[in-house]
């Protein structure tokens, strides 16, 4: 199969079912809003708060292969803030070989010429997504994983190949993001002795290496070993599979910061920009951009929930379908990341660069 006609498949699938898999929460179902702020289409700039954390505020961000328009129009408006870089995402092709998109190569070079005196941190994202010789695709896989994992040699080898690409690459770290894991503590057993072996190997390249959770990992199950950083996804309370609501709200949050307290080393919570389209029983995700787009199309008003800072609006379409809107911009995420940072010394992420219209203003 070409190249190019894997990557458009993998786009297409991916786009539509990231984090379908284990990241919606029930705790999410029924979500009672509280309403503050009635707003028209434009920015909010009410409420604004935490200038100094904004200003000083260091995170770490995630670009995608499949979204790269008017990244550099983003990354300027942010640039001082952002210490880490996360290139996602390196899959595996139809014989289960990792294929990483030009795109995430050709932005990575965007990046250093363009921000030189920033010397970001860059990680490569490896993600269990799998391209079938029938042109389908399995994303998230737990049998690819079971796979990787079923020997010494077989789970050596996977090490080295991820090492290989990474430093052939000129990223300093390495970011895994194998999820759908579940509460499988076979897996989660062989997993933790793979991310063992690639902690191992990778310091001795002077390589980073960071695991990201879902957060429906099973603490009490499982010990993680020491090394790498763990970033858990503090987002999609609200999203495929529940009522509508925000990805995510301040008891959510606490939950999370509580459950990485069990983890050794150090710990960064990632939110997310964005949000979802409701109606009917479907689920559709949308940029920032594209929600304030649509409630300008449809005049809607916007409104600001109490509990999570998120932004969300009601309309009608020609067809008469009911939607409901949620999202969030930056006030939002400055509201989750303070929870955060209220809460200890730990490391901020964002998931992720595109589509936003305002991230730290």
């Amino acid at each position: 199969m070409e190249k190019s006609m894997i990557k458009r498949i993998l786009i297409l699938t991916f786009i539509v079912s990231f984090t379908l898999i284990g990241c919606a929460s029930k705790e999410g179902e029924n979500y009672t809003k509280k309403e503050t702020t009635i707003e028209g289409g434009a920015l909010s700039e009410d409420n604004k708060k935490s200038d100094k954390n904004k200003k000083e505020r260091k995170i770490s961000v995630w670009t995608t292969y499949w979204d790269t328009v008017d990244l550099e129009n983003e990354f300027d408006k942010i640039s001082g803030n952002i210490k880490d870089i996360s290139y996602f995402a390196v899959y595996f092709d139809e014989n289960e070989k990792l294929f990483i998109p030009d795109e995430i190569e050709a932005t990575n070079e965007m990046i250093k010429k363009r921000y030189p005196k920033y010397n970001y941190g860059s990680y490569l994202t490896f993600v269990n997504d799998l391209l079938r010789k029938d042109e389908a695709s399995s994303l998230k896989d737990k049998d690819l994983l079971y796979r990787l994992f079923s020997t010494e040699e077989s789970m050596n080898n996977h090490v080295k190949e991820i090492l290989s690409m990474t430093i052939k690459g000129g990223y300093s770290g390495v970011e895994i993001d194998y999820e759908a894991i579940g509460k499988d503590v076979i897996l989660w057993n062989s997993f933790l002795k793979f991310v063992e072996k690639l902690y191992t190997e990778a310091i001795k390249k002077d390589i980073d290496v960071r695991i990201v959770l879902e957060p429906n990992f099973p603490e009490e199950s499982i010990t993680f070993p020491k090394g790498p950083e763990y970033v858990i996804m503090c987002y999609n309370l609200h999203g495929y599979g529940t009522t509508p609501g925000p990805k995510a709200n301040k008891e959510f949050i606490l939950k999370m910061i509580e459950k990485m307290k069990k983890l050794p080393g150090n710990i960064n919570f990632a939110m997310s920009t964005g949000g979802f389209k409701f109606y009917g029983d479907k689920v559709e995700q949308l940029s920032e951009k594209e929600a304030v787009e649509l409630a300008k199309m449809y005049d809607a008003t916007i409104i600001r929930d109490e509990d999570s800072k998120a932004r969300y609006f009601t309309y009608v379409d020609d067809e008469s379908v009911s939607y409901e809107v949620w999202y969030a911009d930056h006030e939002t995420l400055d509201f989750w990341f303070s929870i955060v940072e209220e809460s200890g010394d730990y490391g901020l992420s964002l998931w992720r660069m595109g589509g936003n219209l305002s991230i730290l203003q």
